[in-house]
């Protein structure tokens, strides 16, 4: 993503008034139906691409890089009213998360750009009472175990 010529004059300015927020966006199944949960780090609700985003609380802790493998990252959100709690309870398959690192000012037009995006499963989420704590992990699909299997006569007829 390649932020505008507007975006990159505010960003390296001494001195803006542009917000850097976070969107995050949990896509999850509910009751047999793909919910979807919109929040932003910021103290006020957002407008982005016709969705609002909910102000919220929350801190993204992005996966370590390295030369080899991209790691897990993790999010914590404030759940003070337990709300998202009870999202978490009735969730029936394993939810994903996408975060968008935006700029946002305005200044007579606005300007709402996305700078970078990340995509994740969720698992492992803990809760402490006040702050529910997500593991985001970039892929599974290479921790999976698969069962050896032997190759018989009767398991693949003319193979073995």
């Amino acid at each position: 993503m390649n932020p505008s010529p507007k975006a990159l004059q505010q960003m390296f300015r001494l001195s803006t008034d542009a917000l850097f927020p976070a969107l995050l966006k949990i896509t999850y199944v509910e009751d047999s139906t793909t919910k979807y949960l919109y929040l932003v780090n910021n103290g006020e609700d957002l407008i982005y691409n016709a969705q609002t985003y909910t102000a919220s609380s929350f801190k993204y802790t992005p996966p370590a890089y390295s030369d080899k493998k991209i790691g897990d990252g993790e999010i914590s959100i404030s759940c003070i009213d337990q709300s998202l709690i009870g999202i978490i309870r009735n969730i029936q398959e394993r939810a994903t998360a996408q975060i968008i690192a935006a700029f946002y000012y305005q200044d007579g037009a606005l300007l709402f750009e996305p700078i970078e995006e990340w995509n994740f499963e969720l698992s492992n989420v803990t809760w402490n009472g006040a702050v529910a704590t997500w593991k985001m992990e970039y892929d599974n699909r290479m921790s999976l175990k698969v069962p050896a299997d032997t190759l018989t006569p009767q398991k693949c007829p003319g193979v073995a």
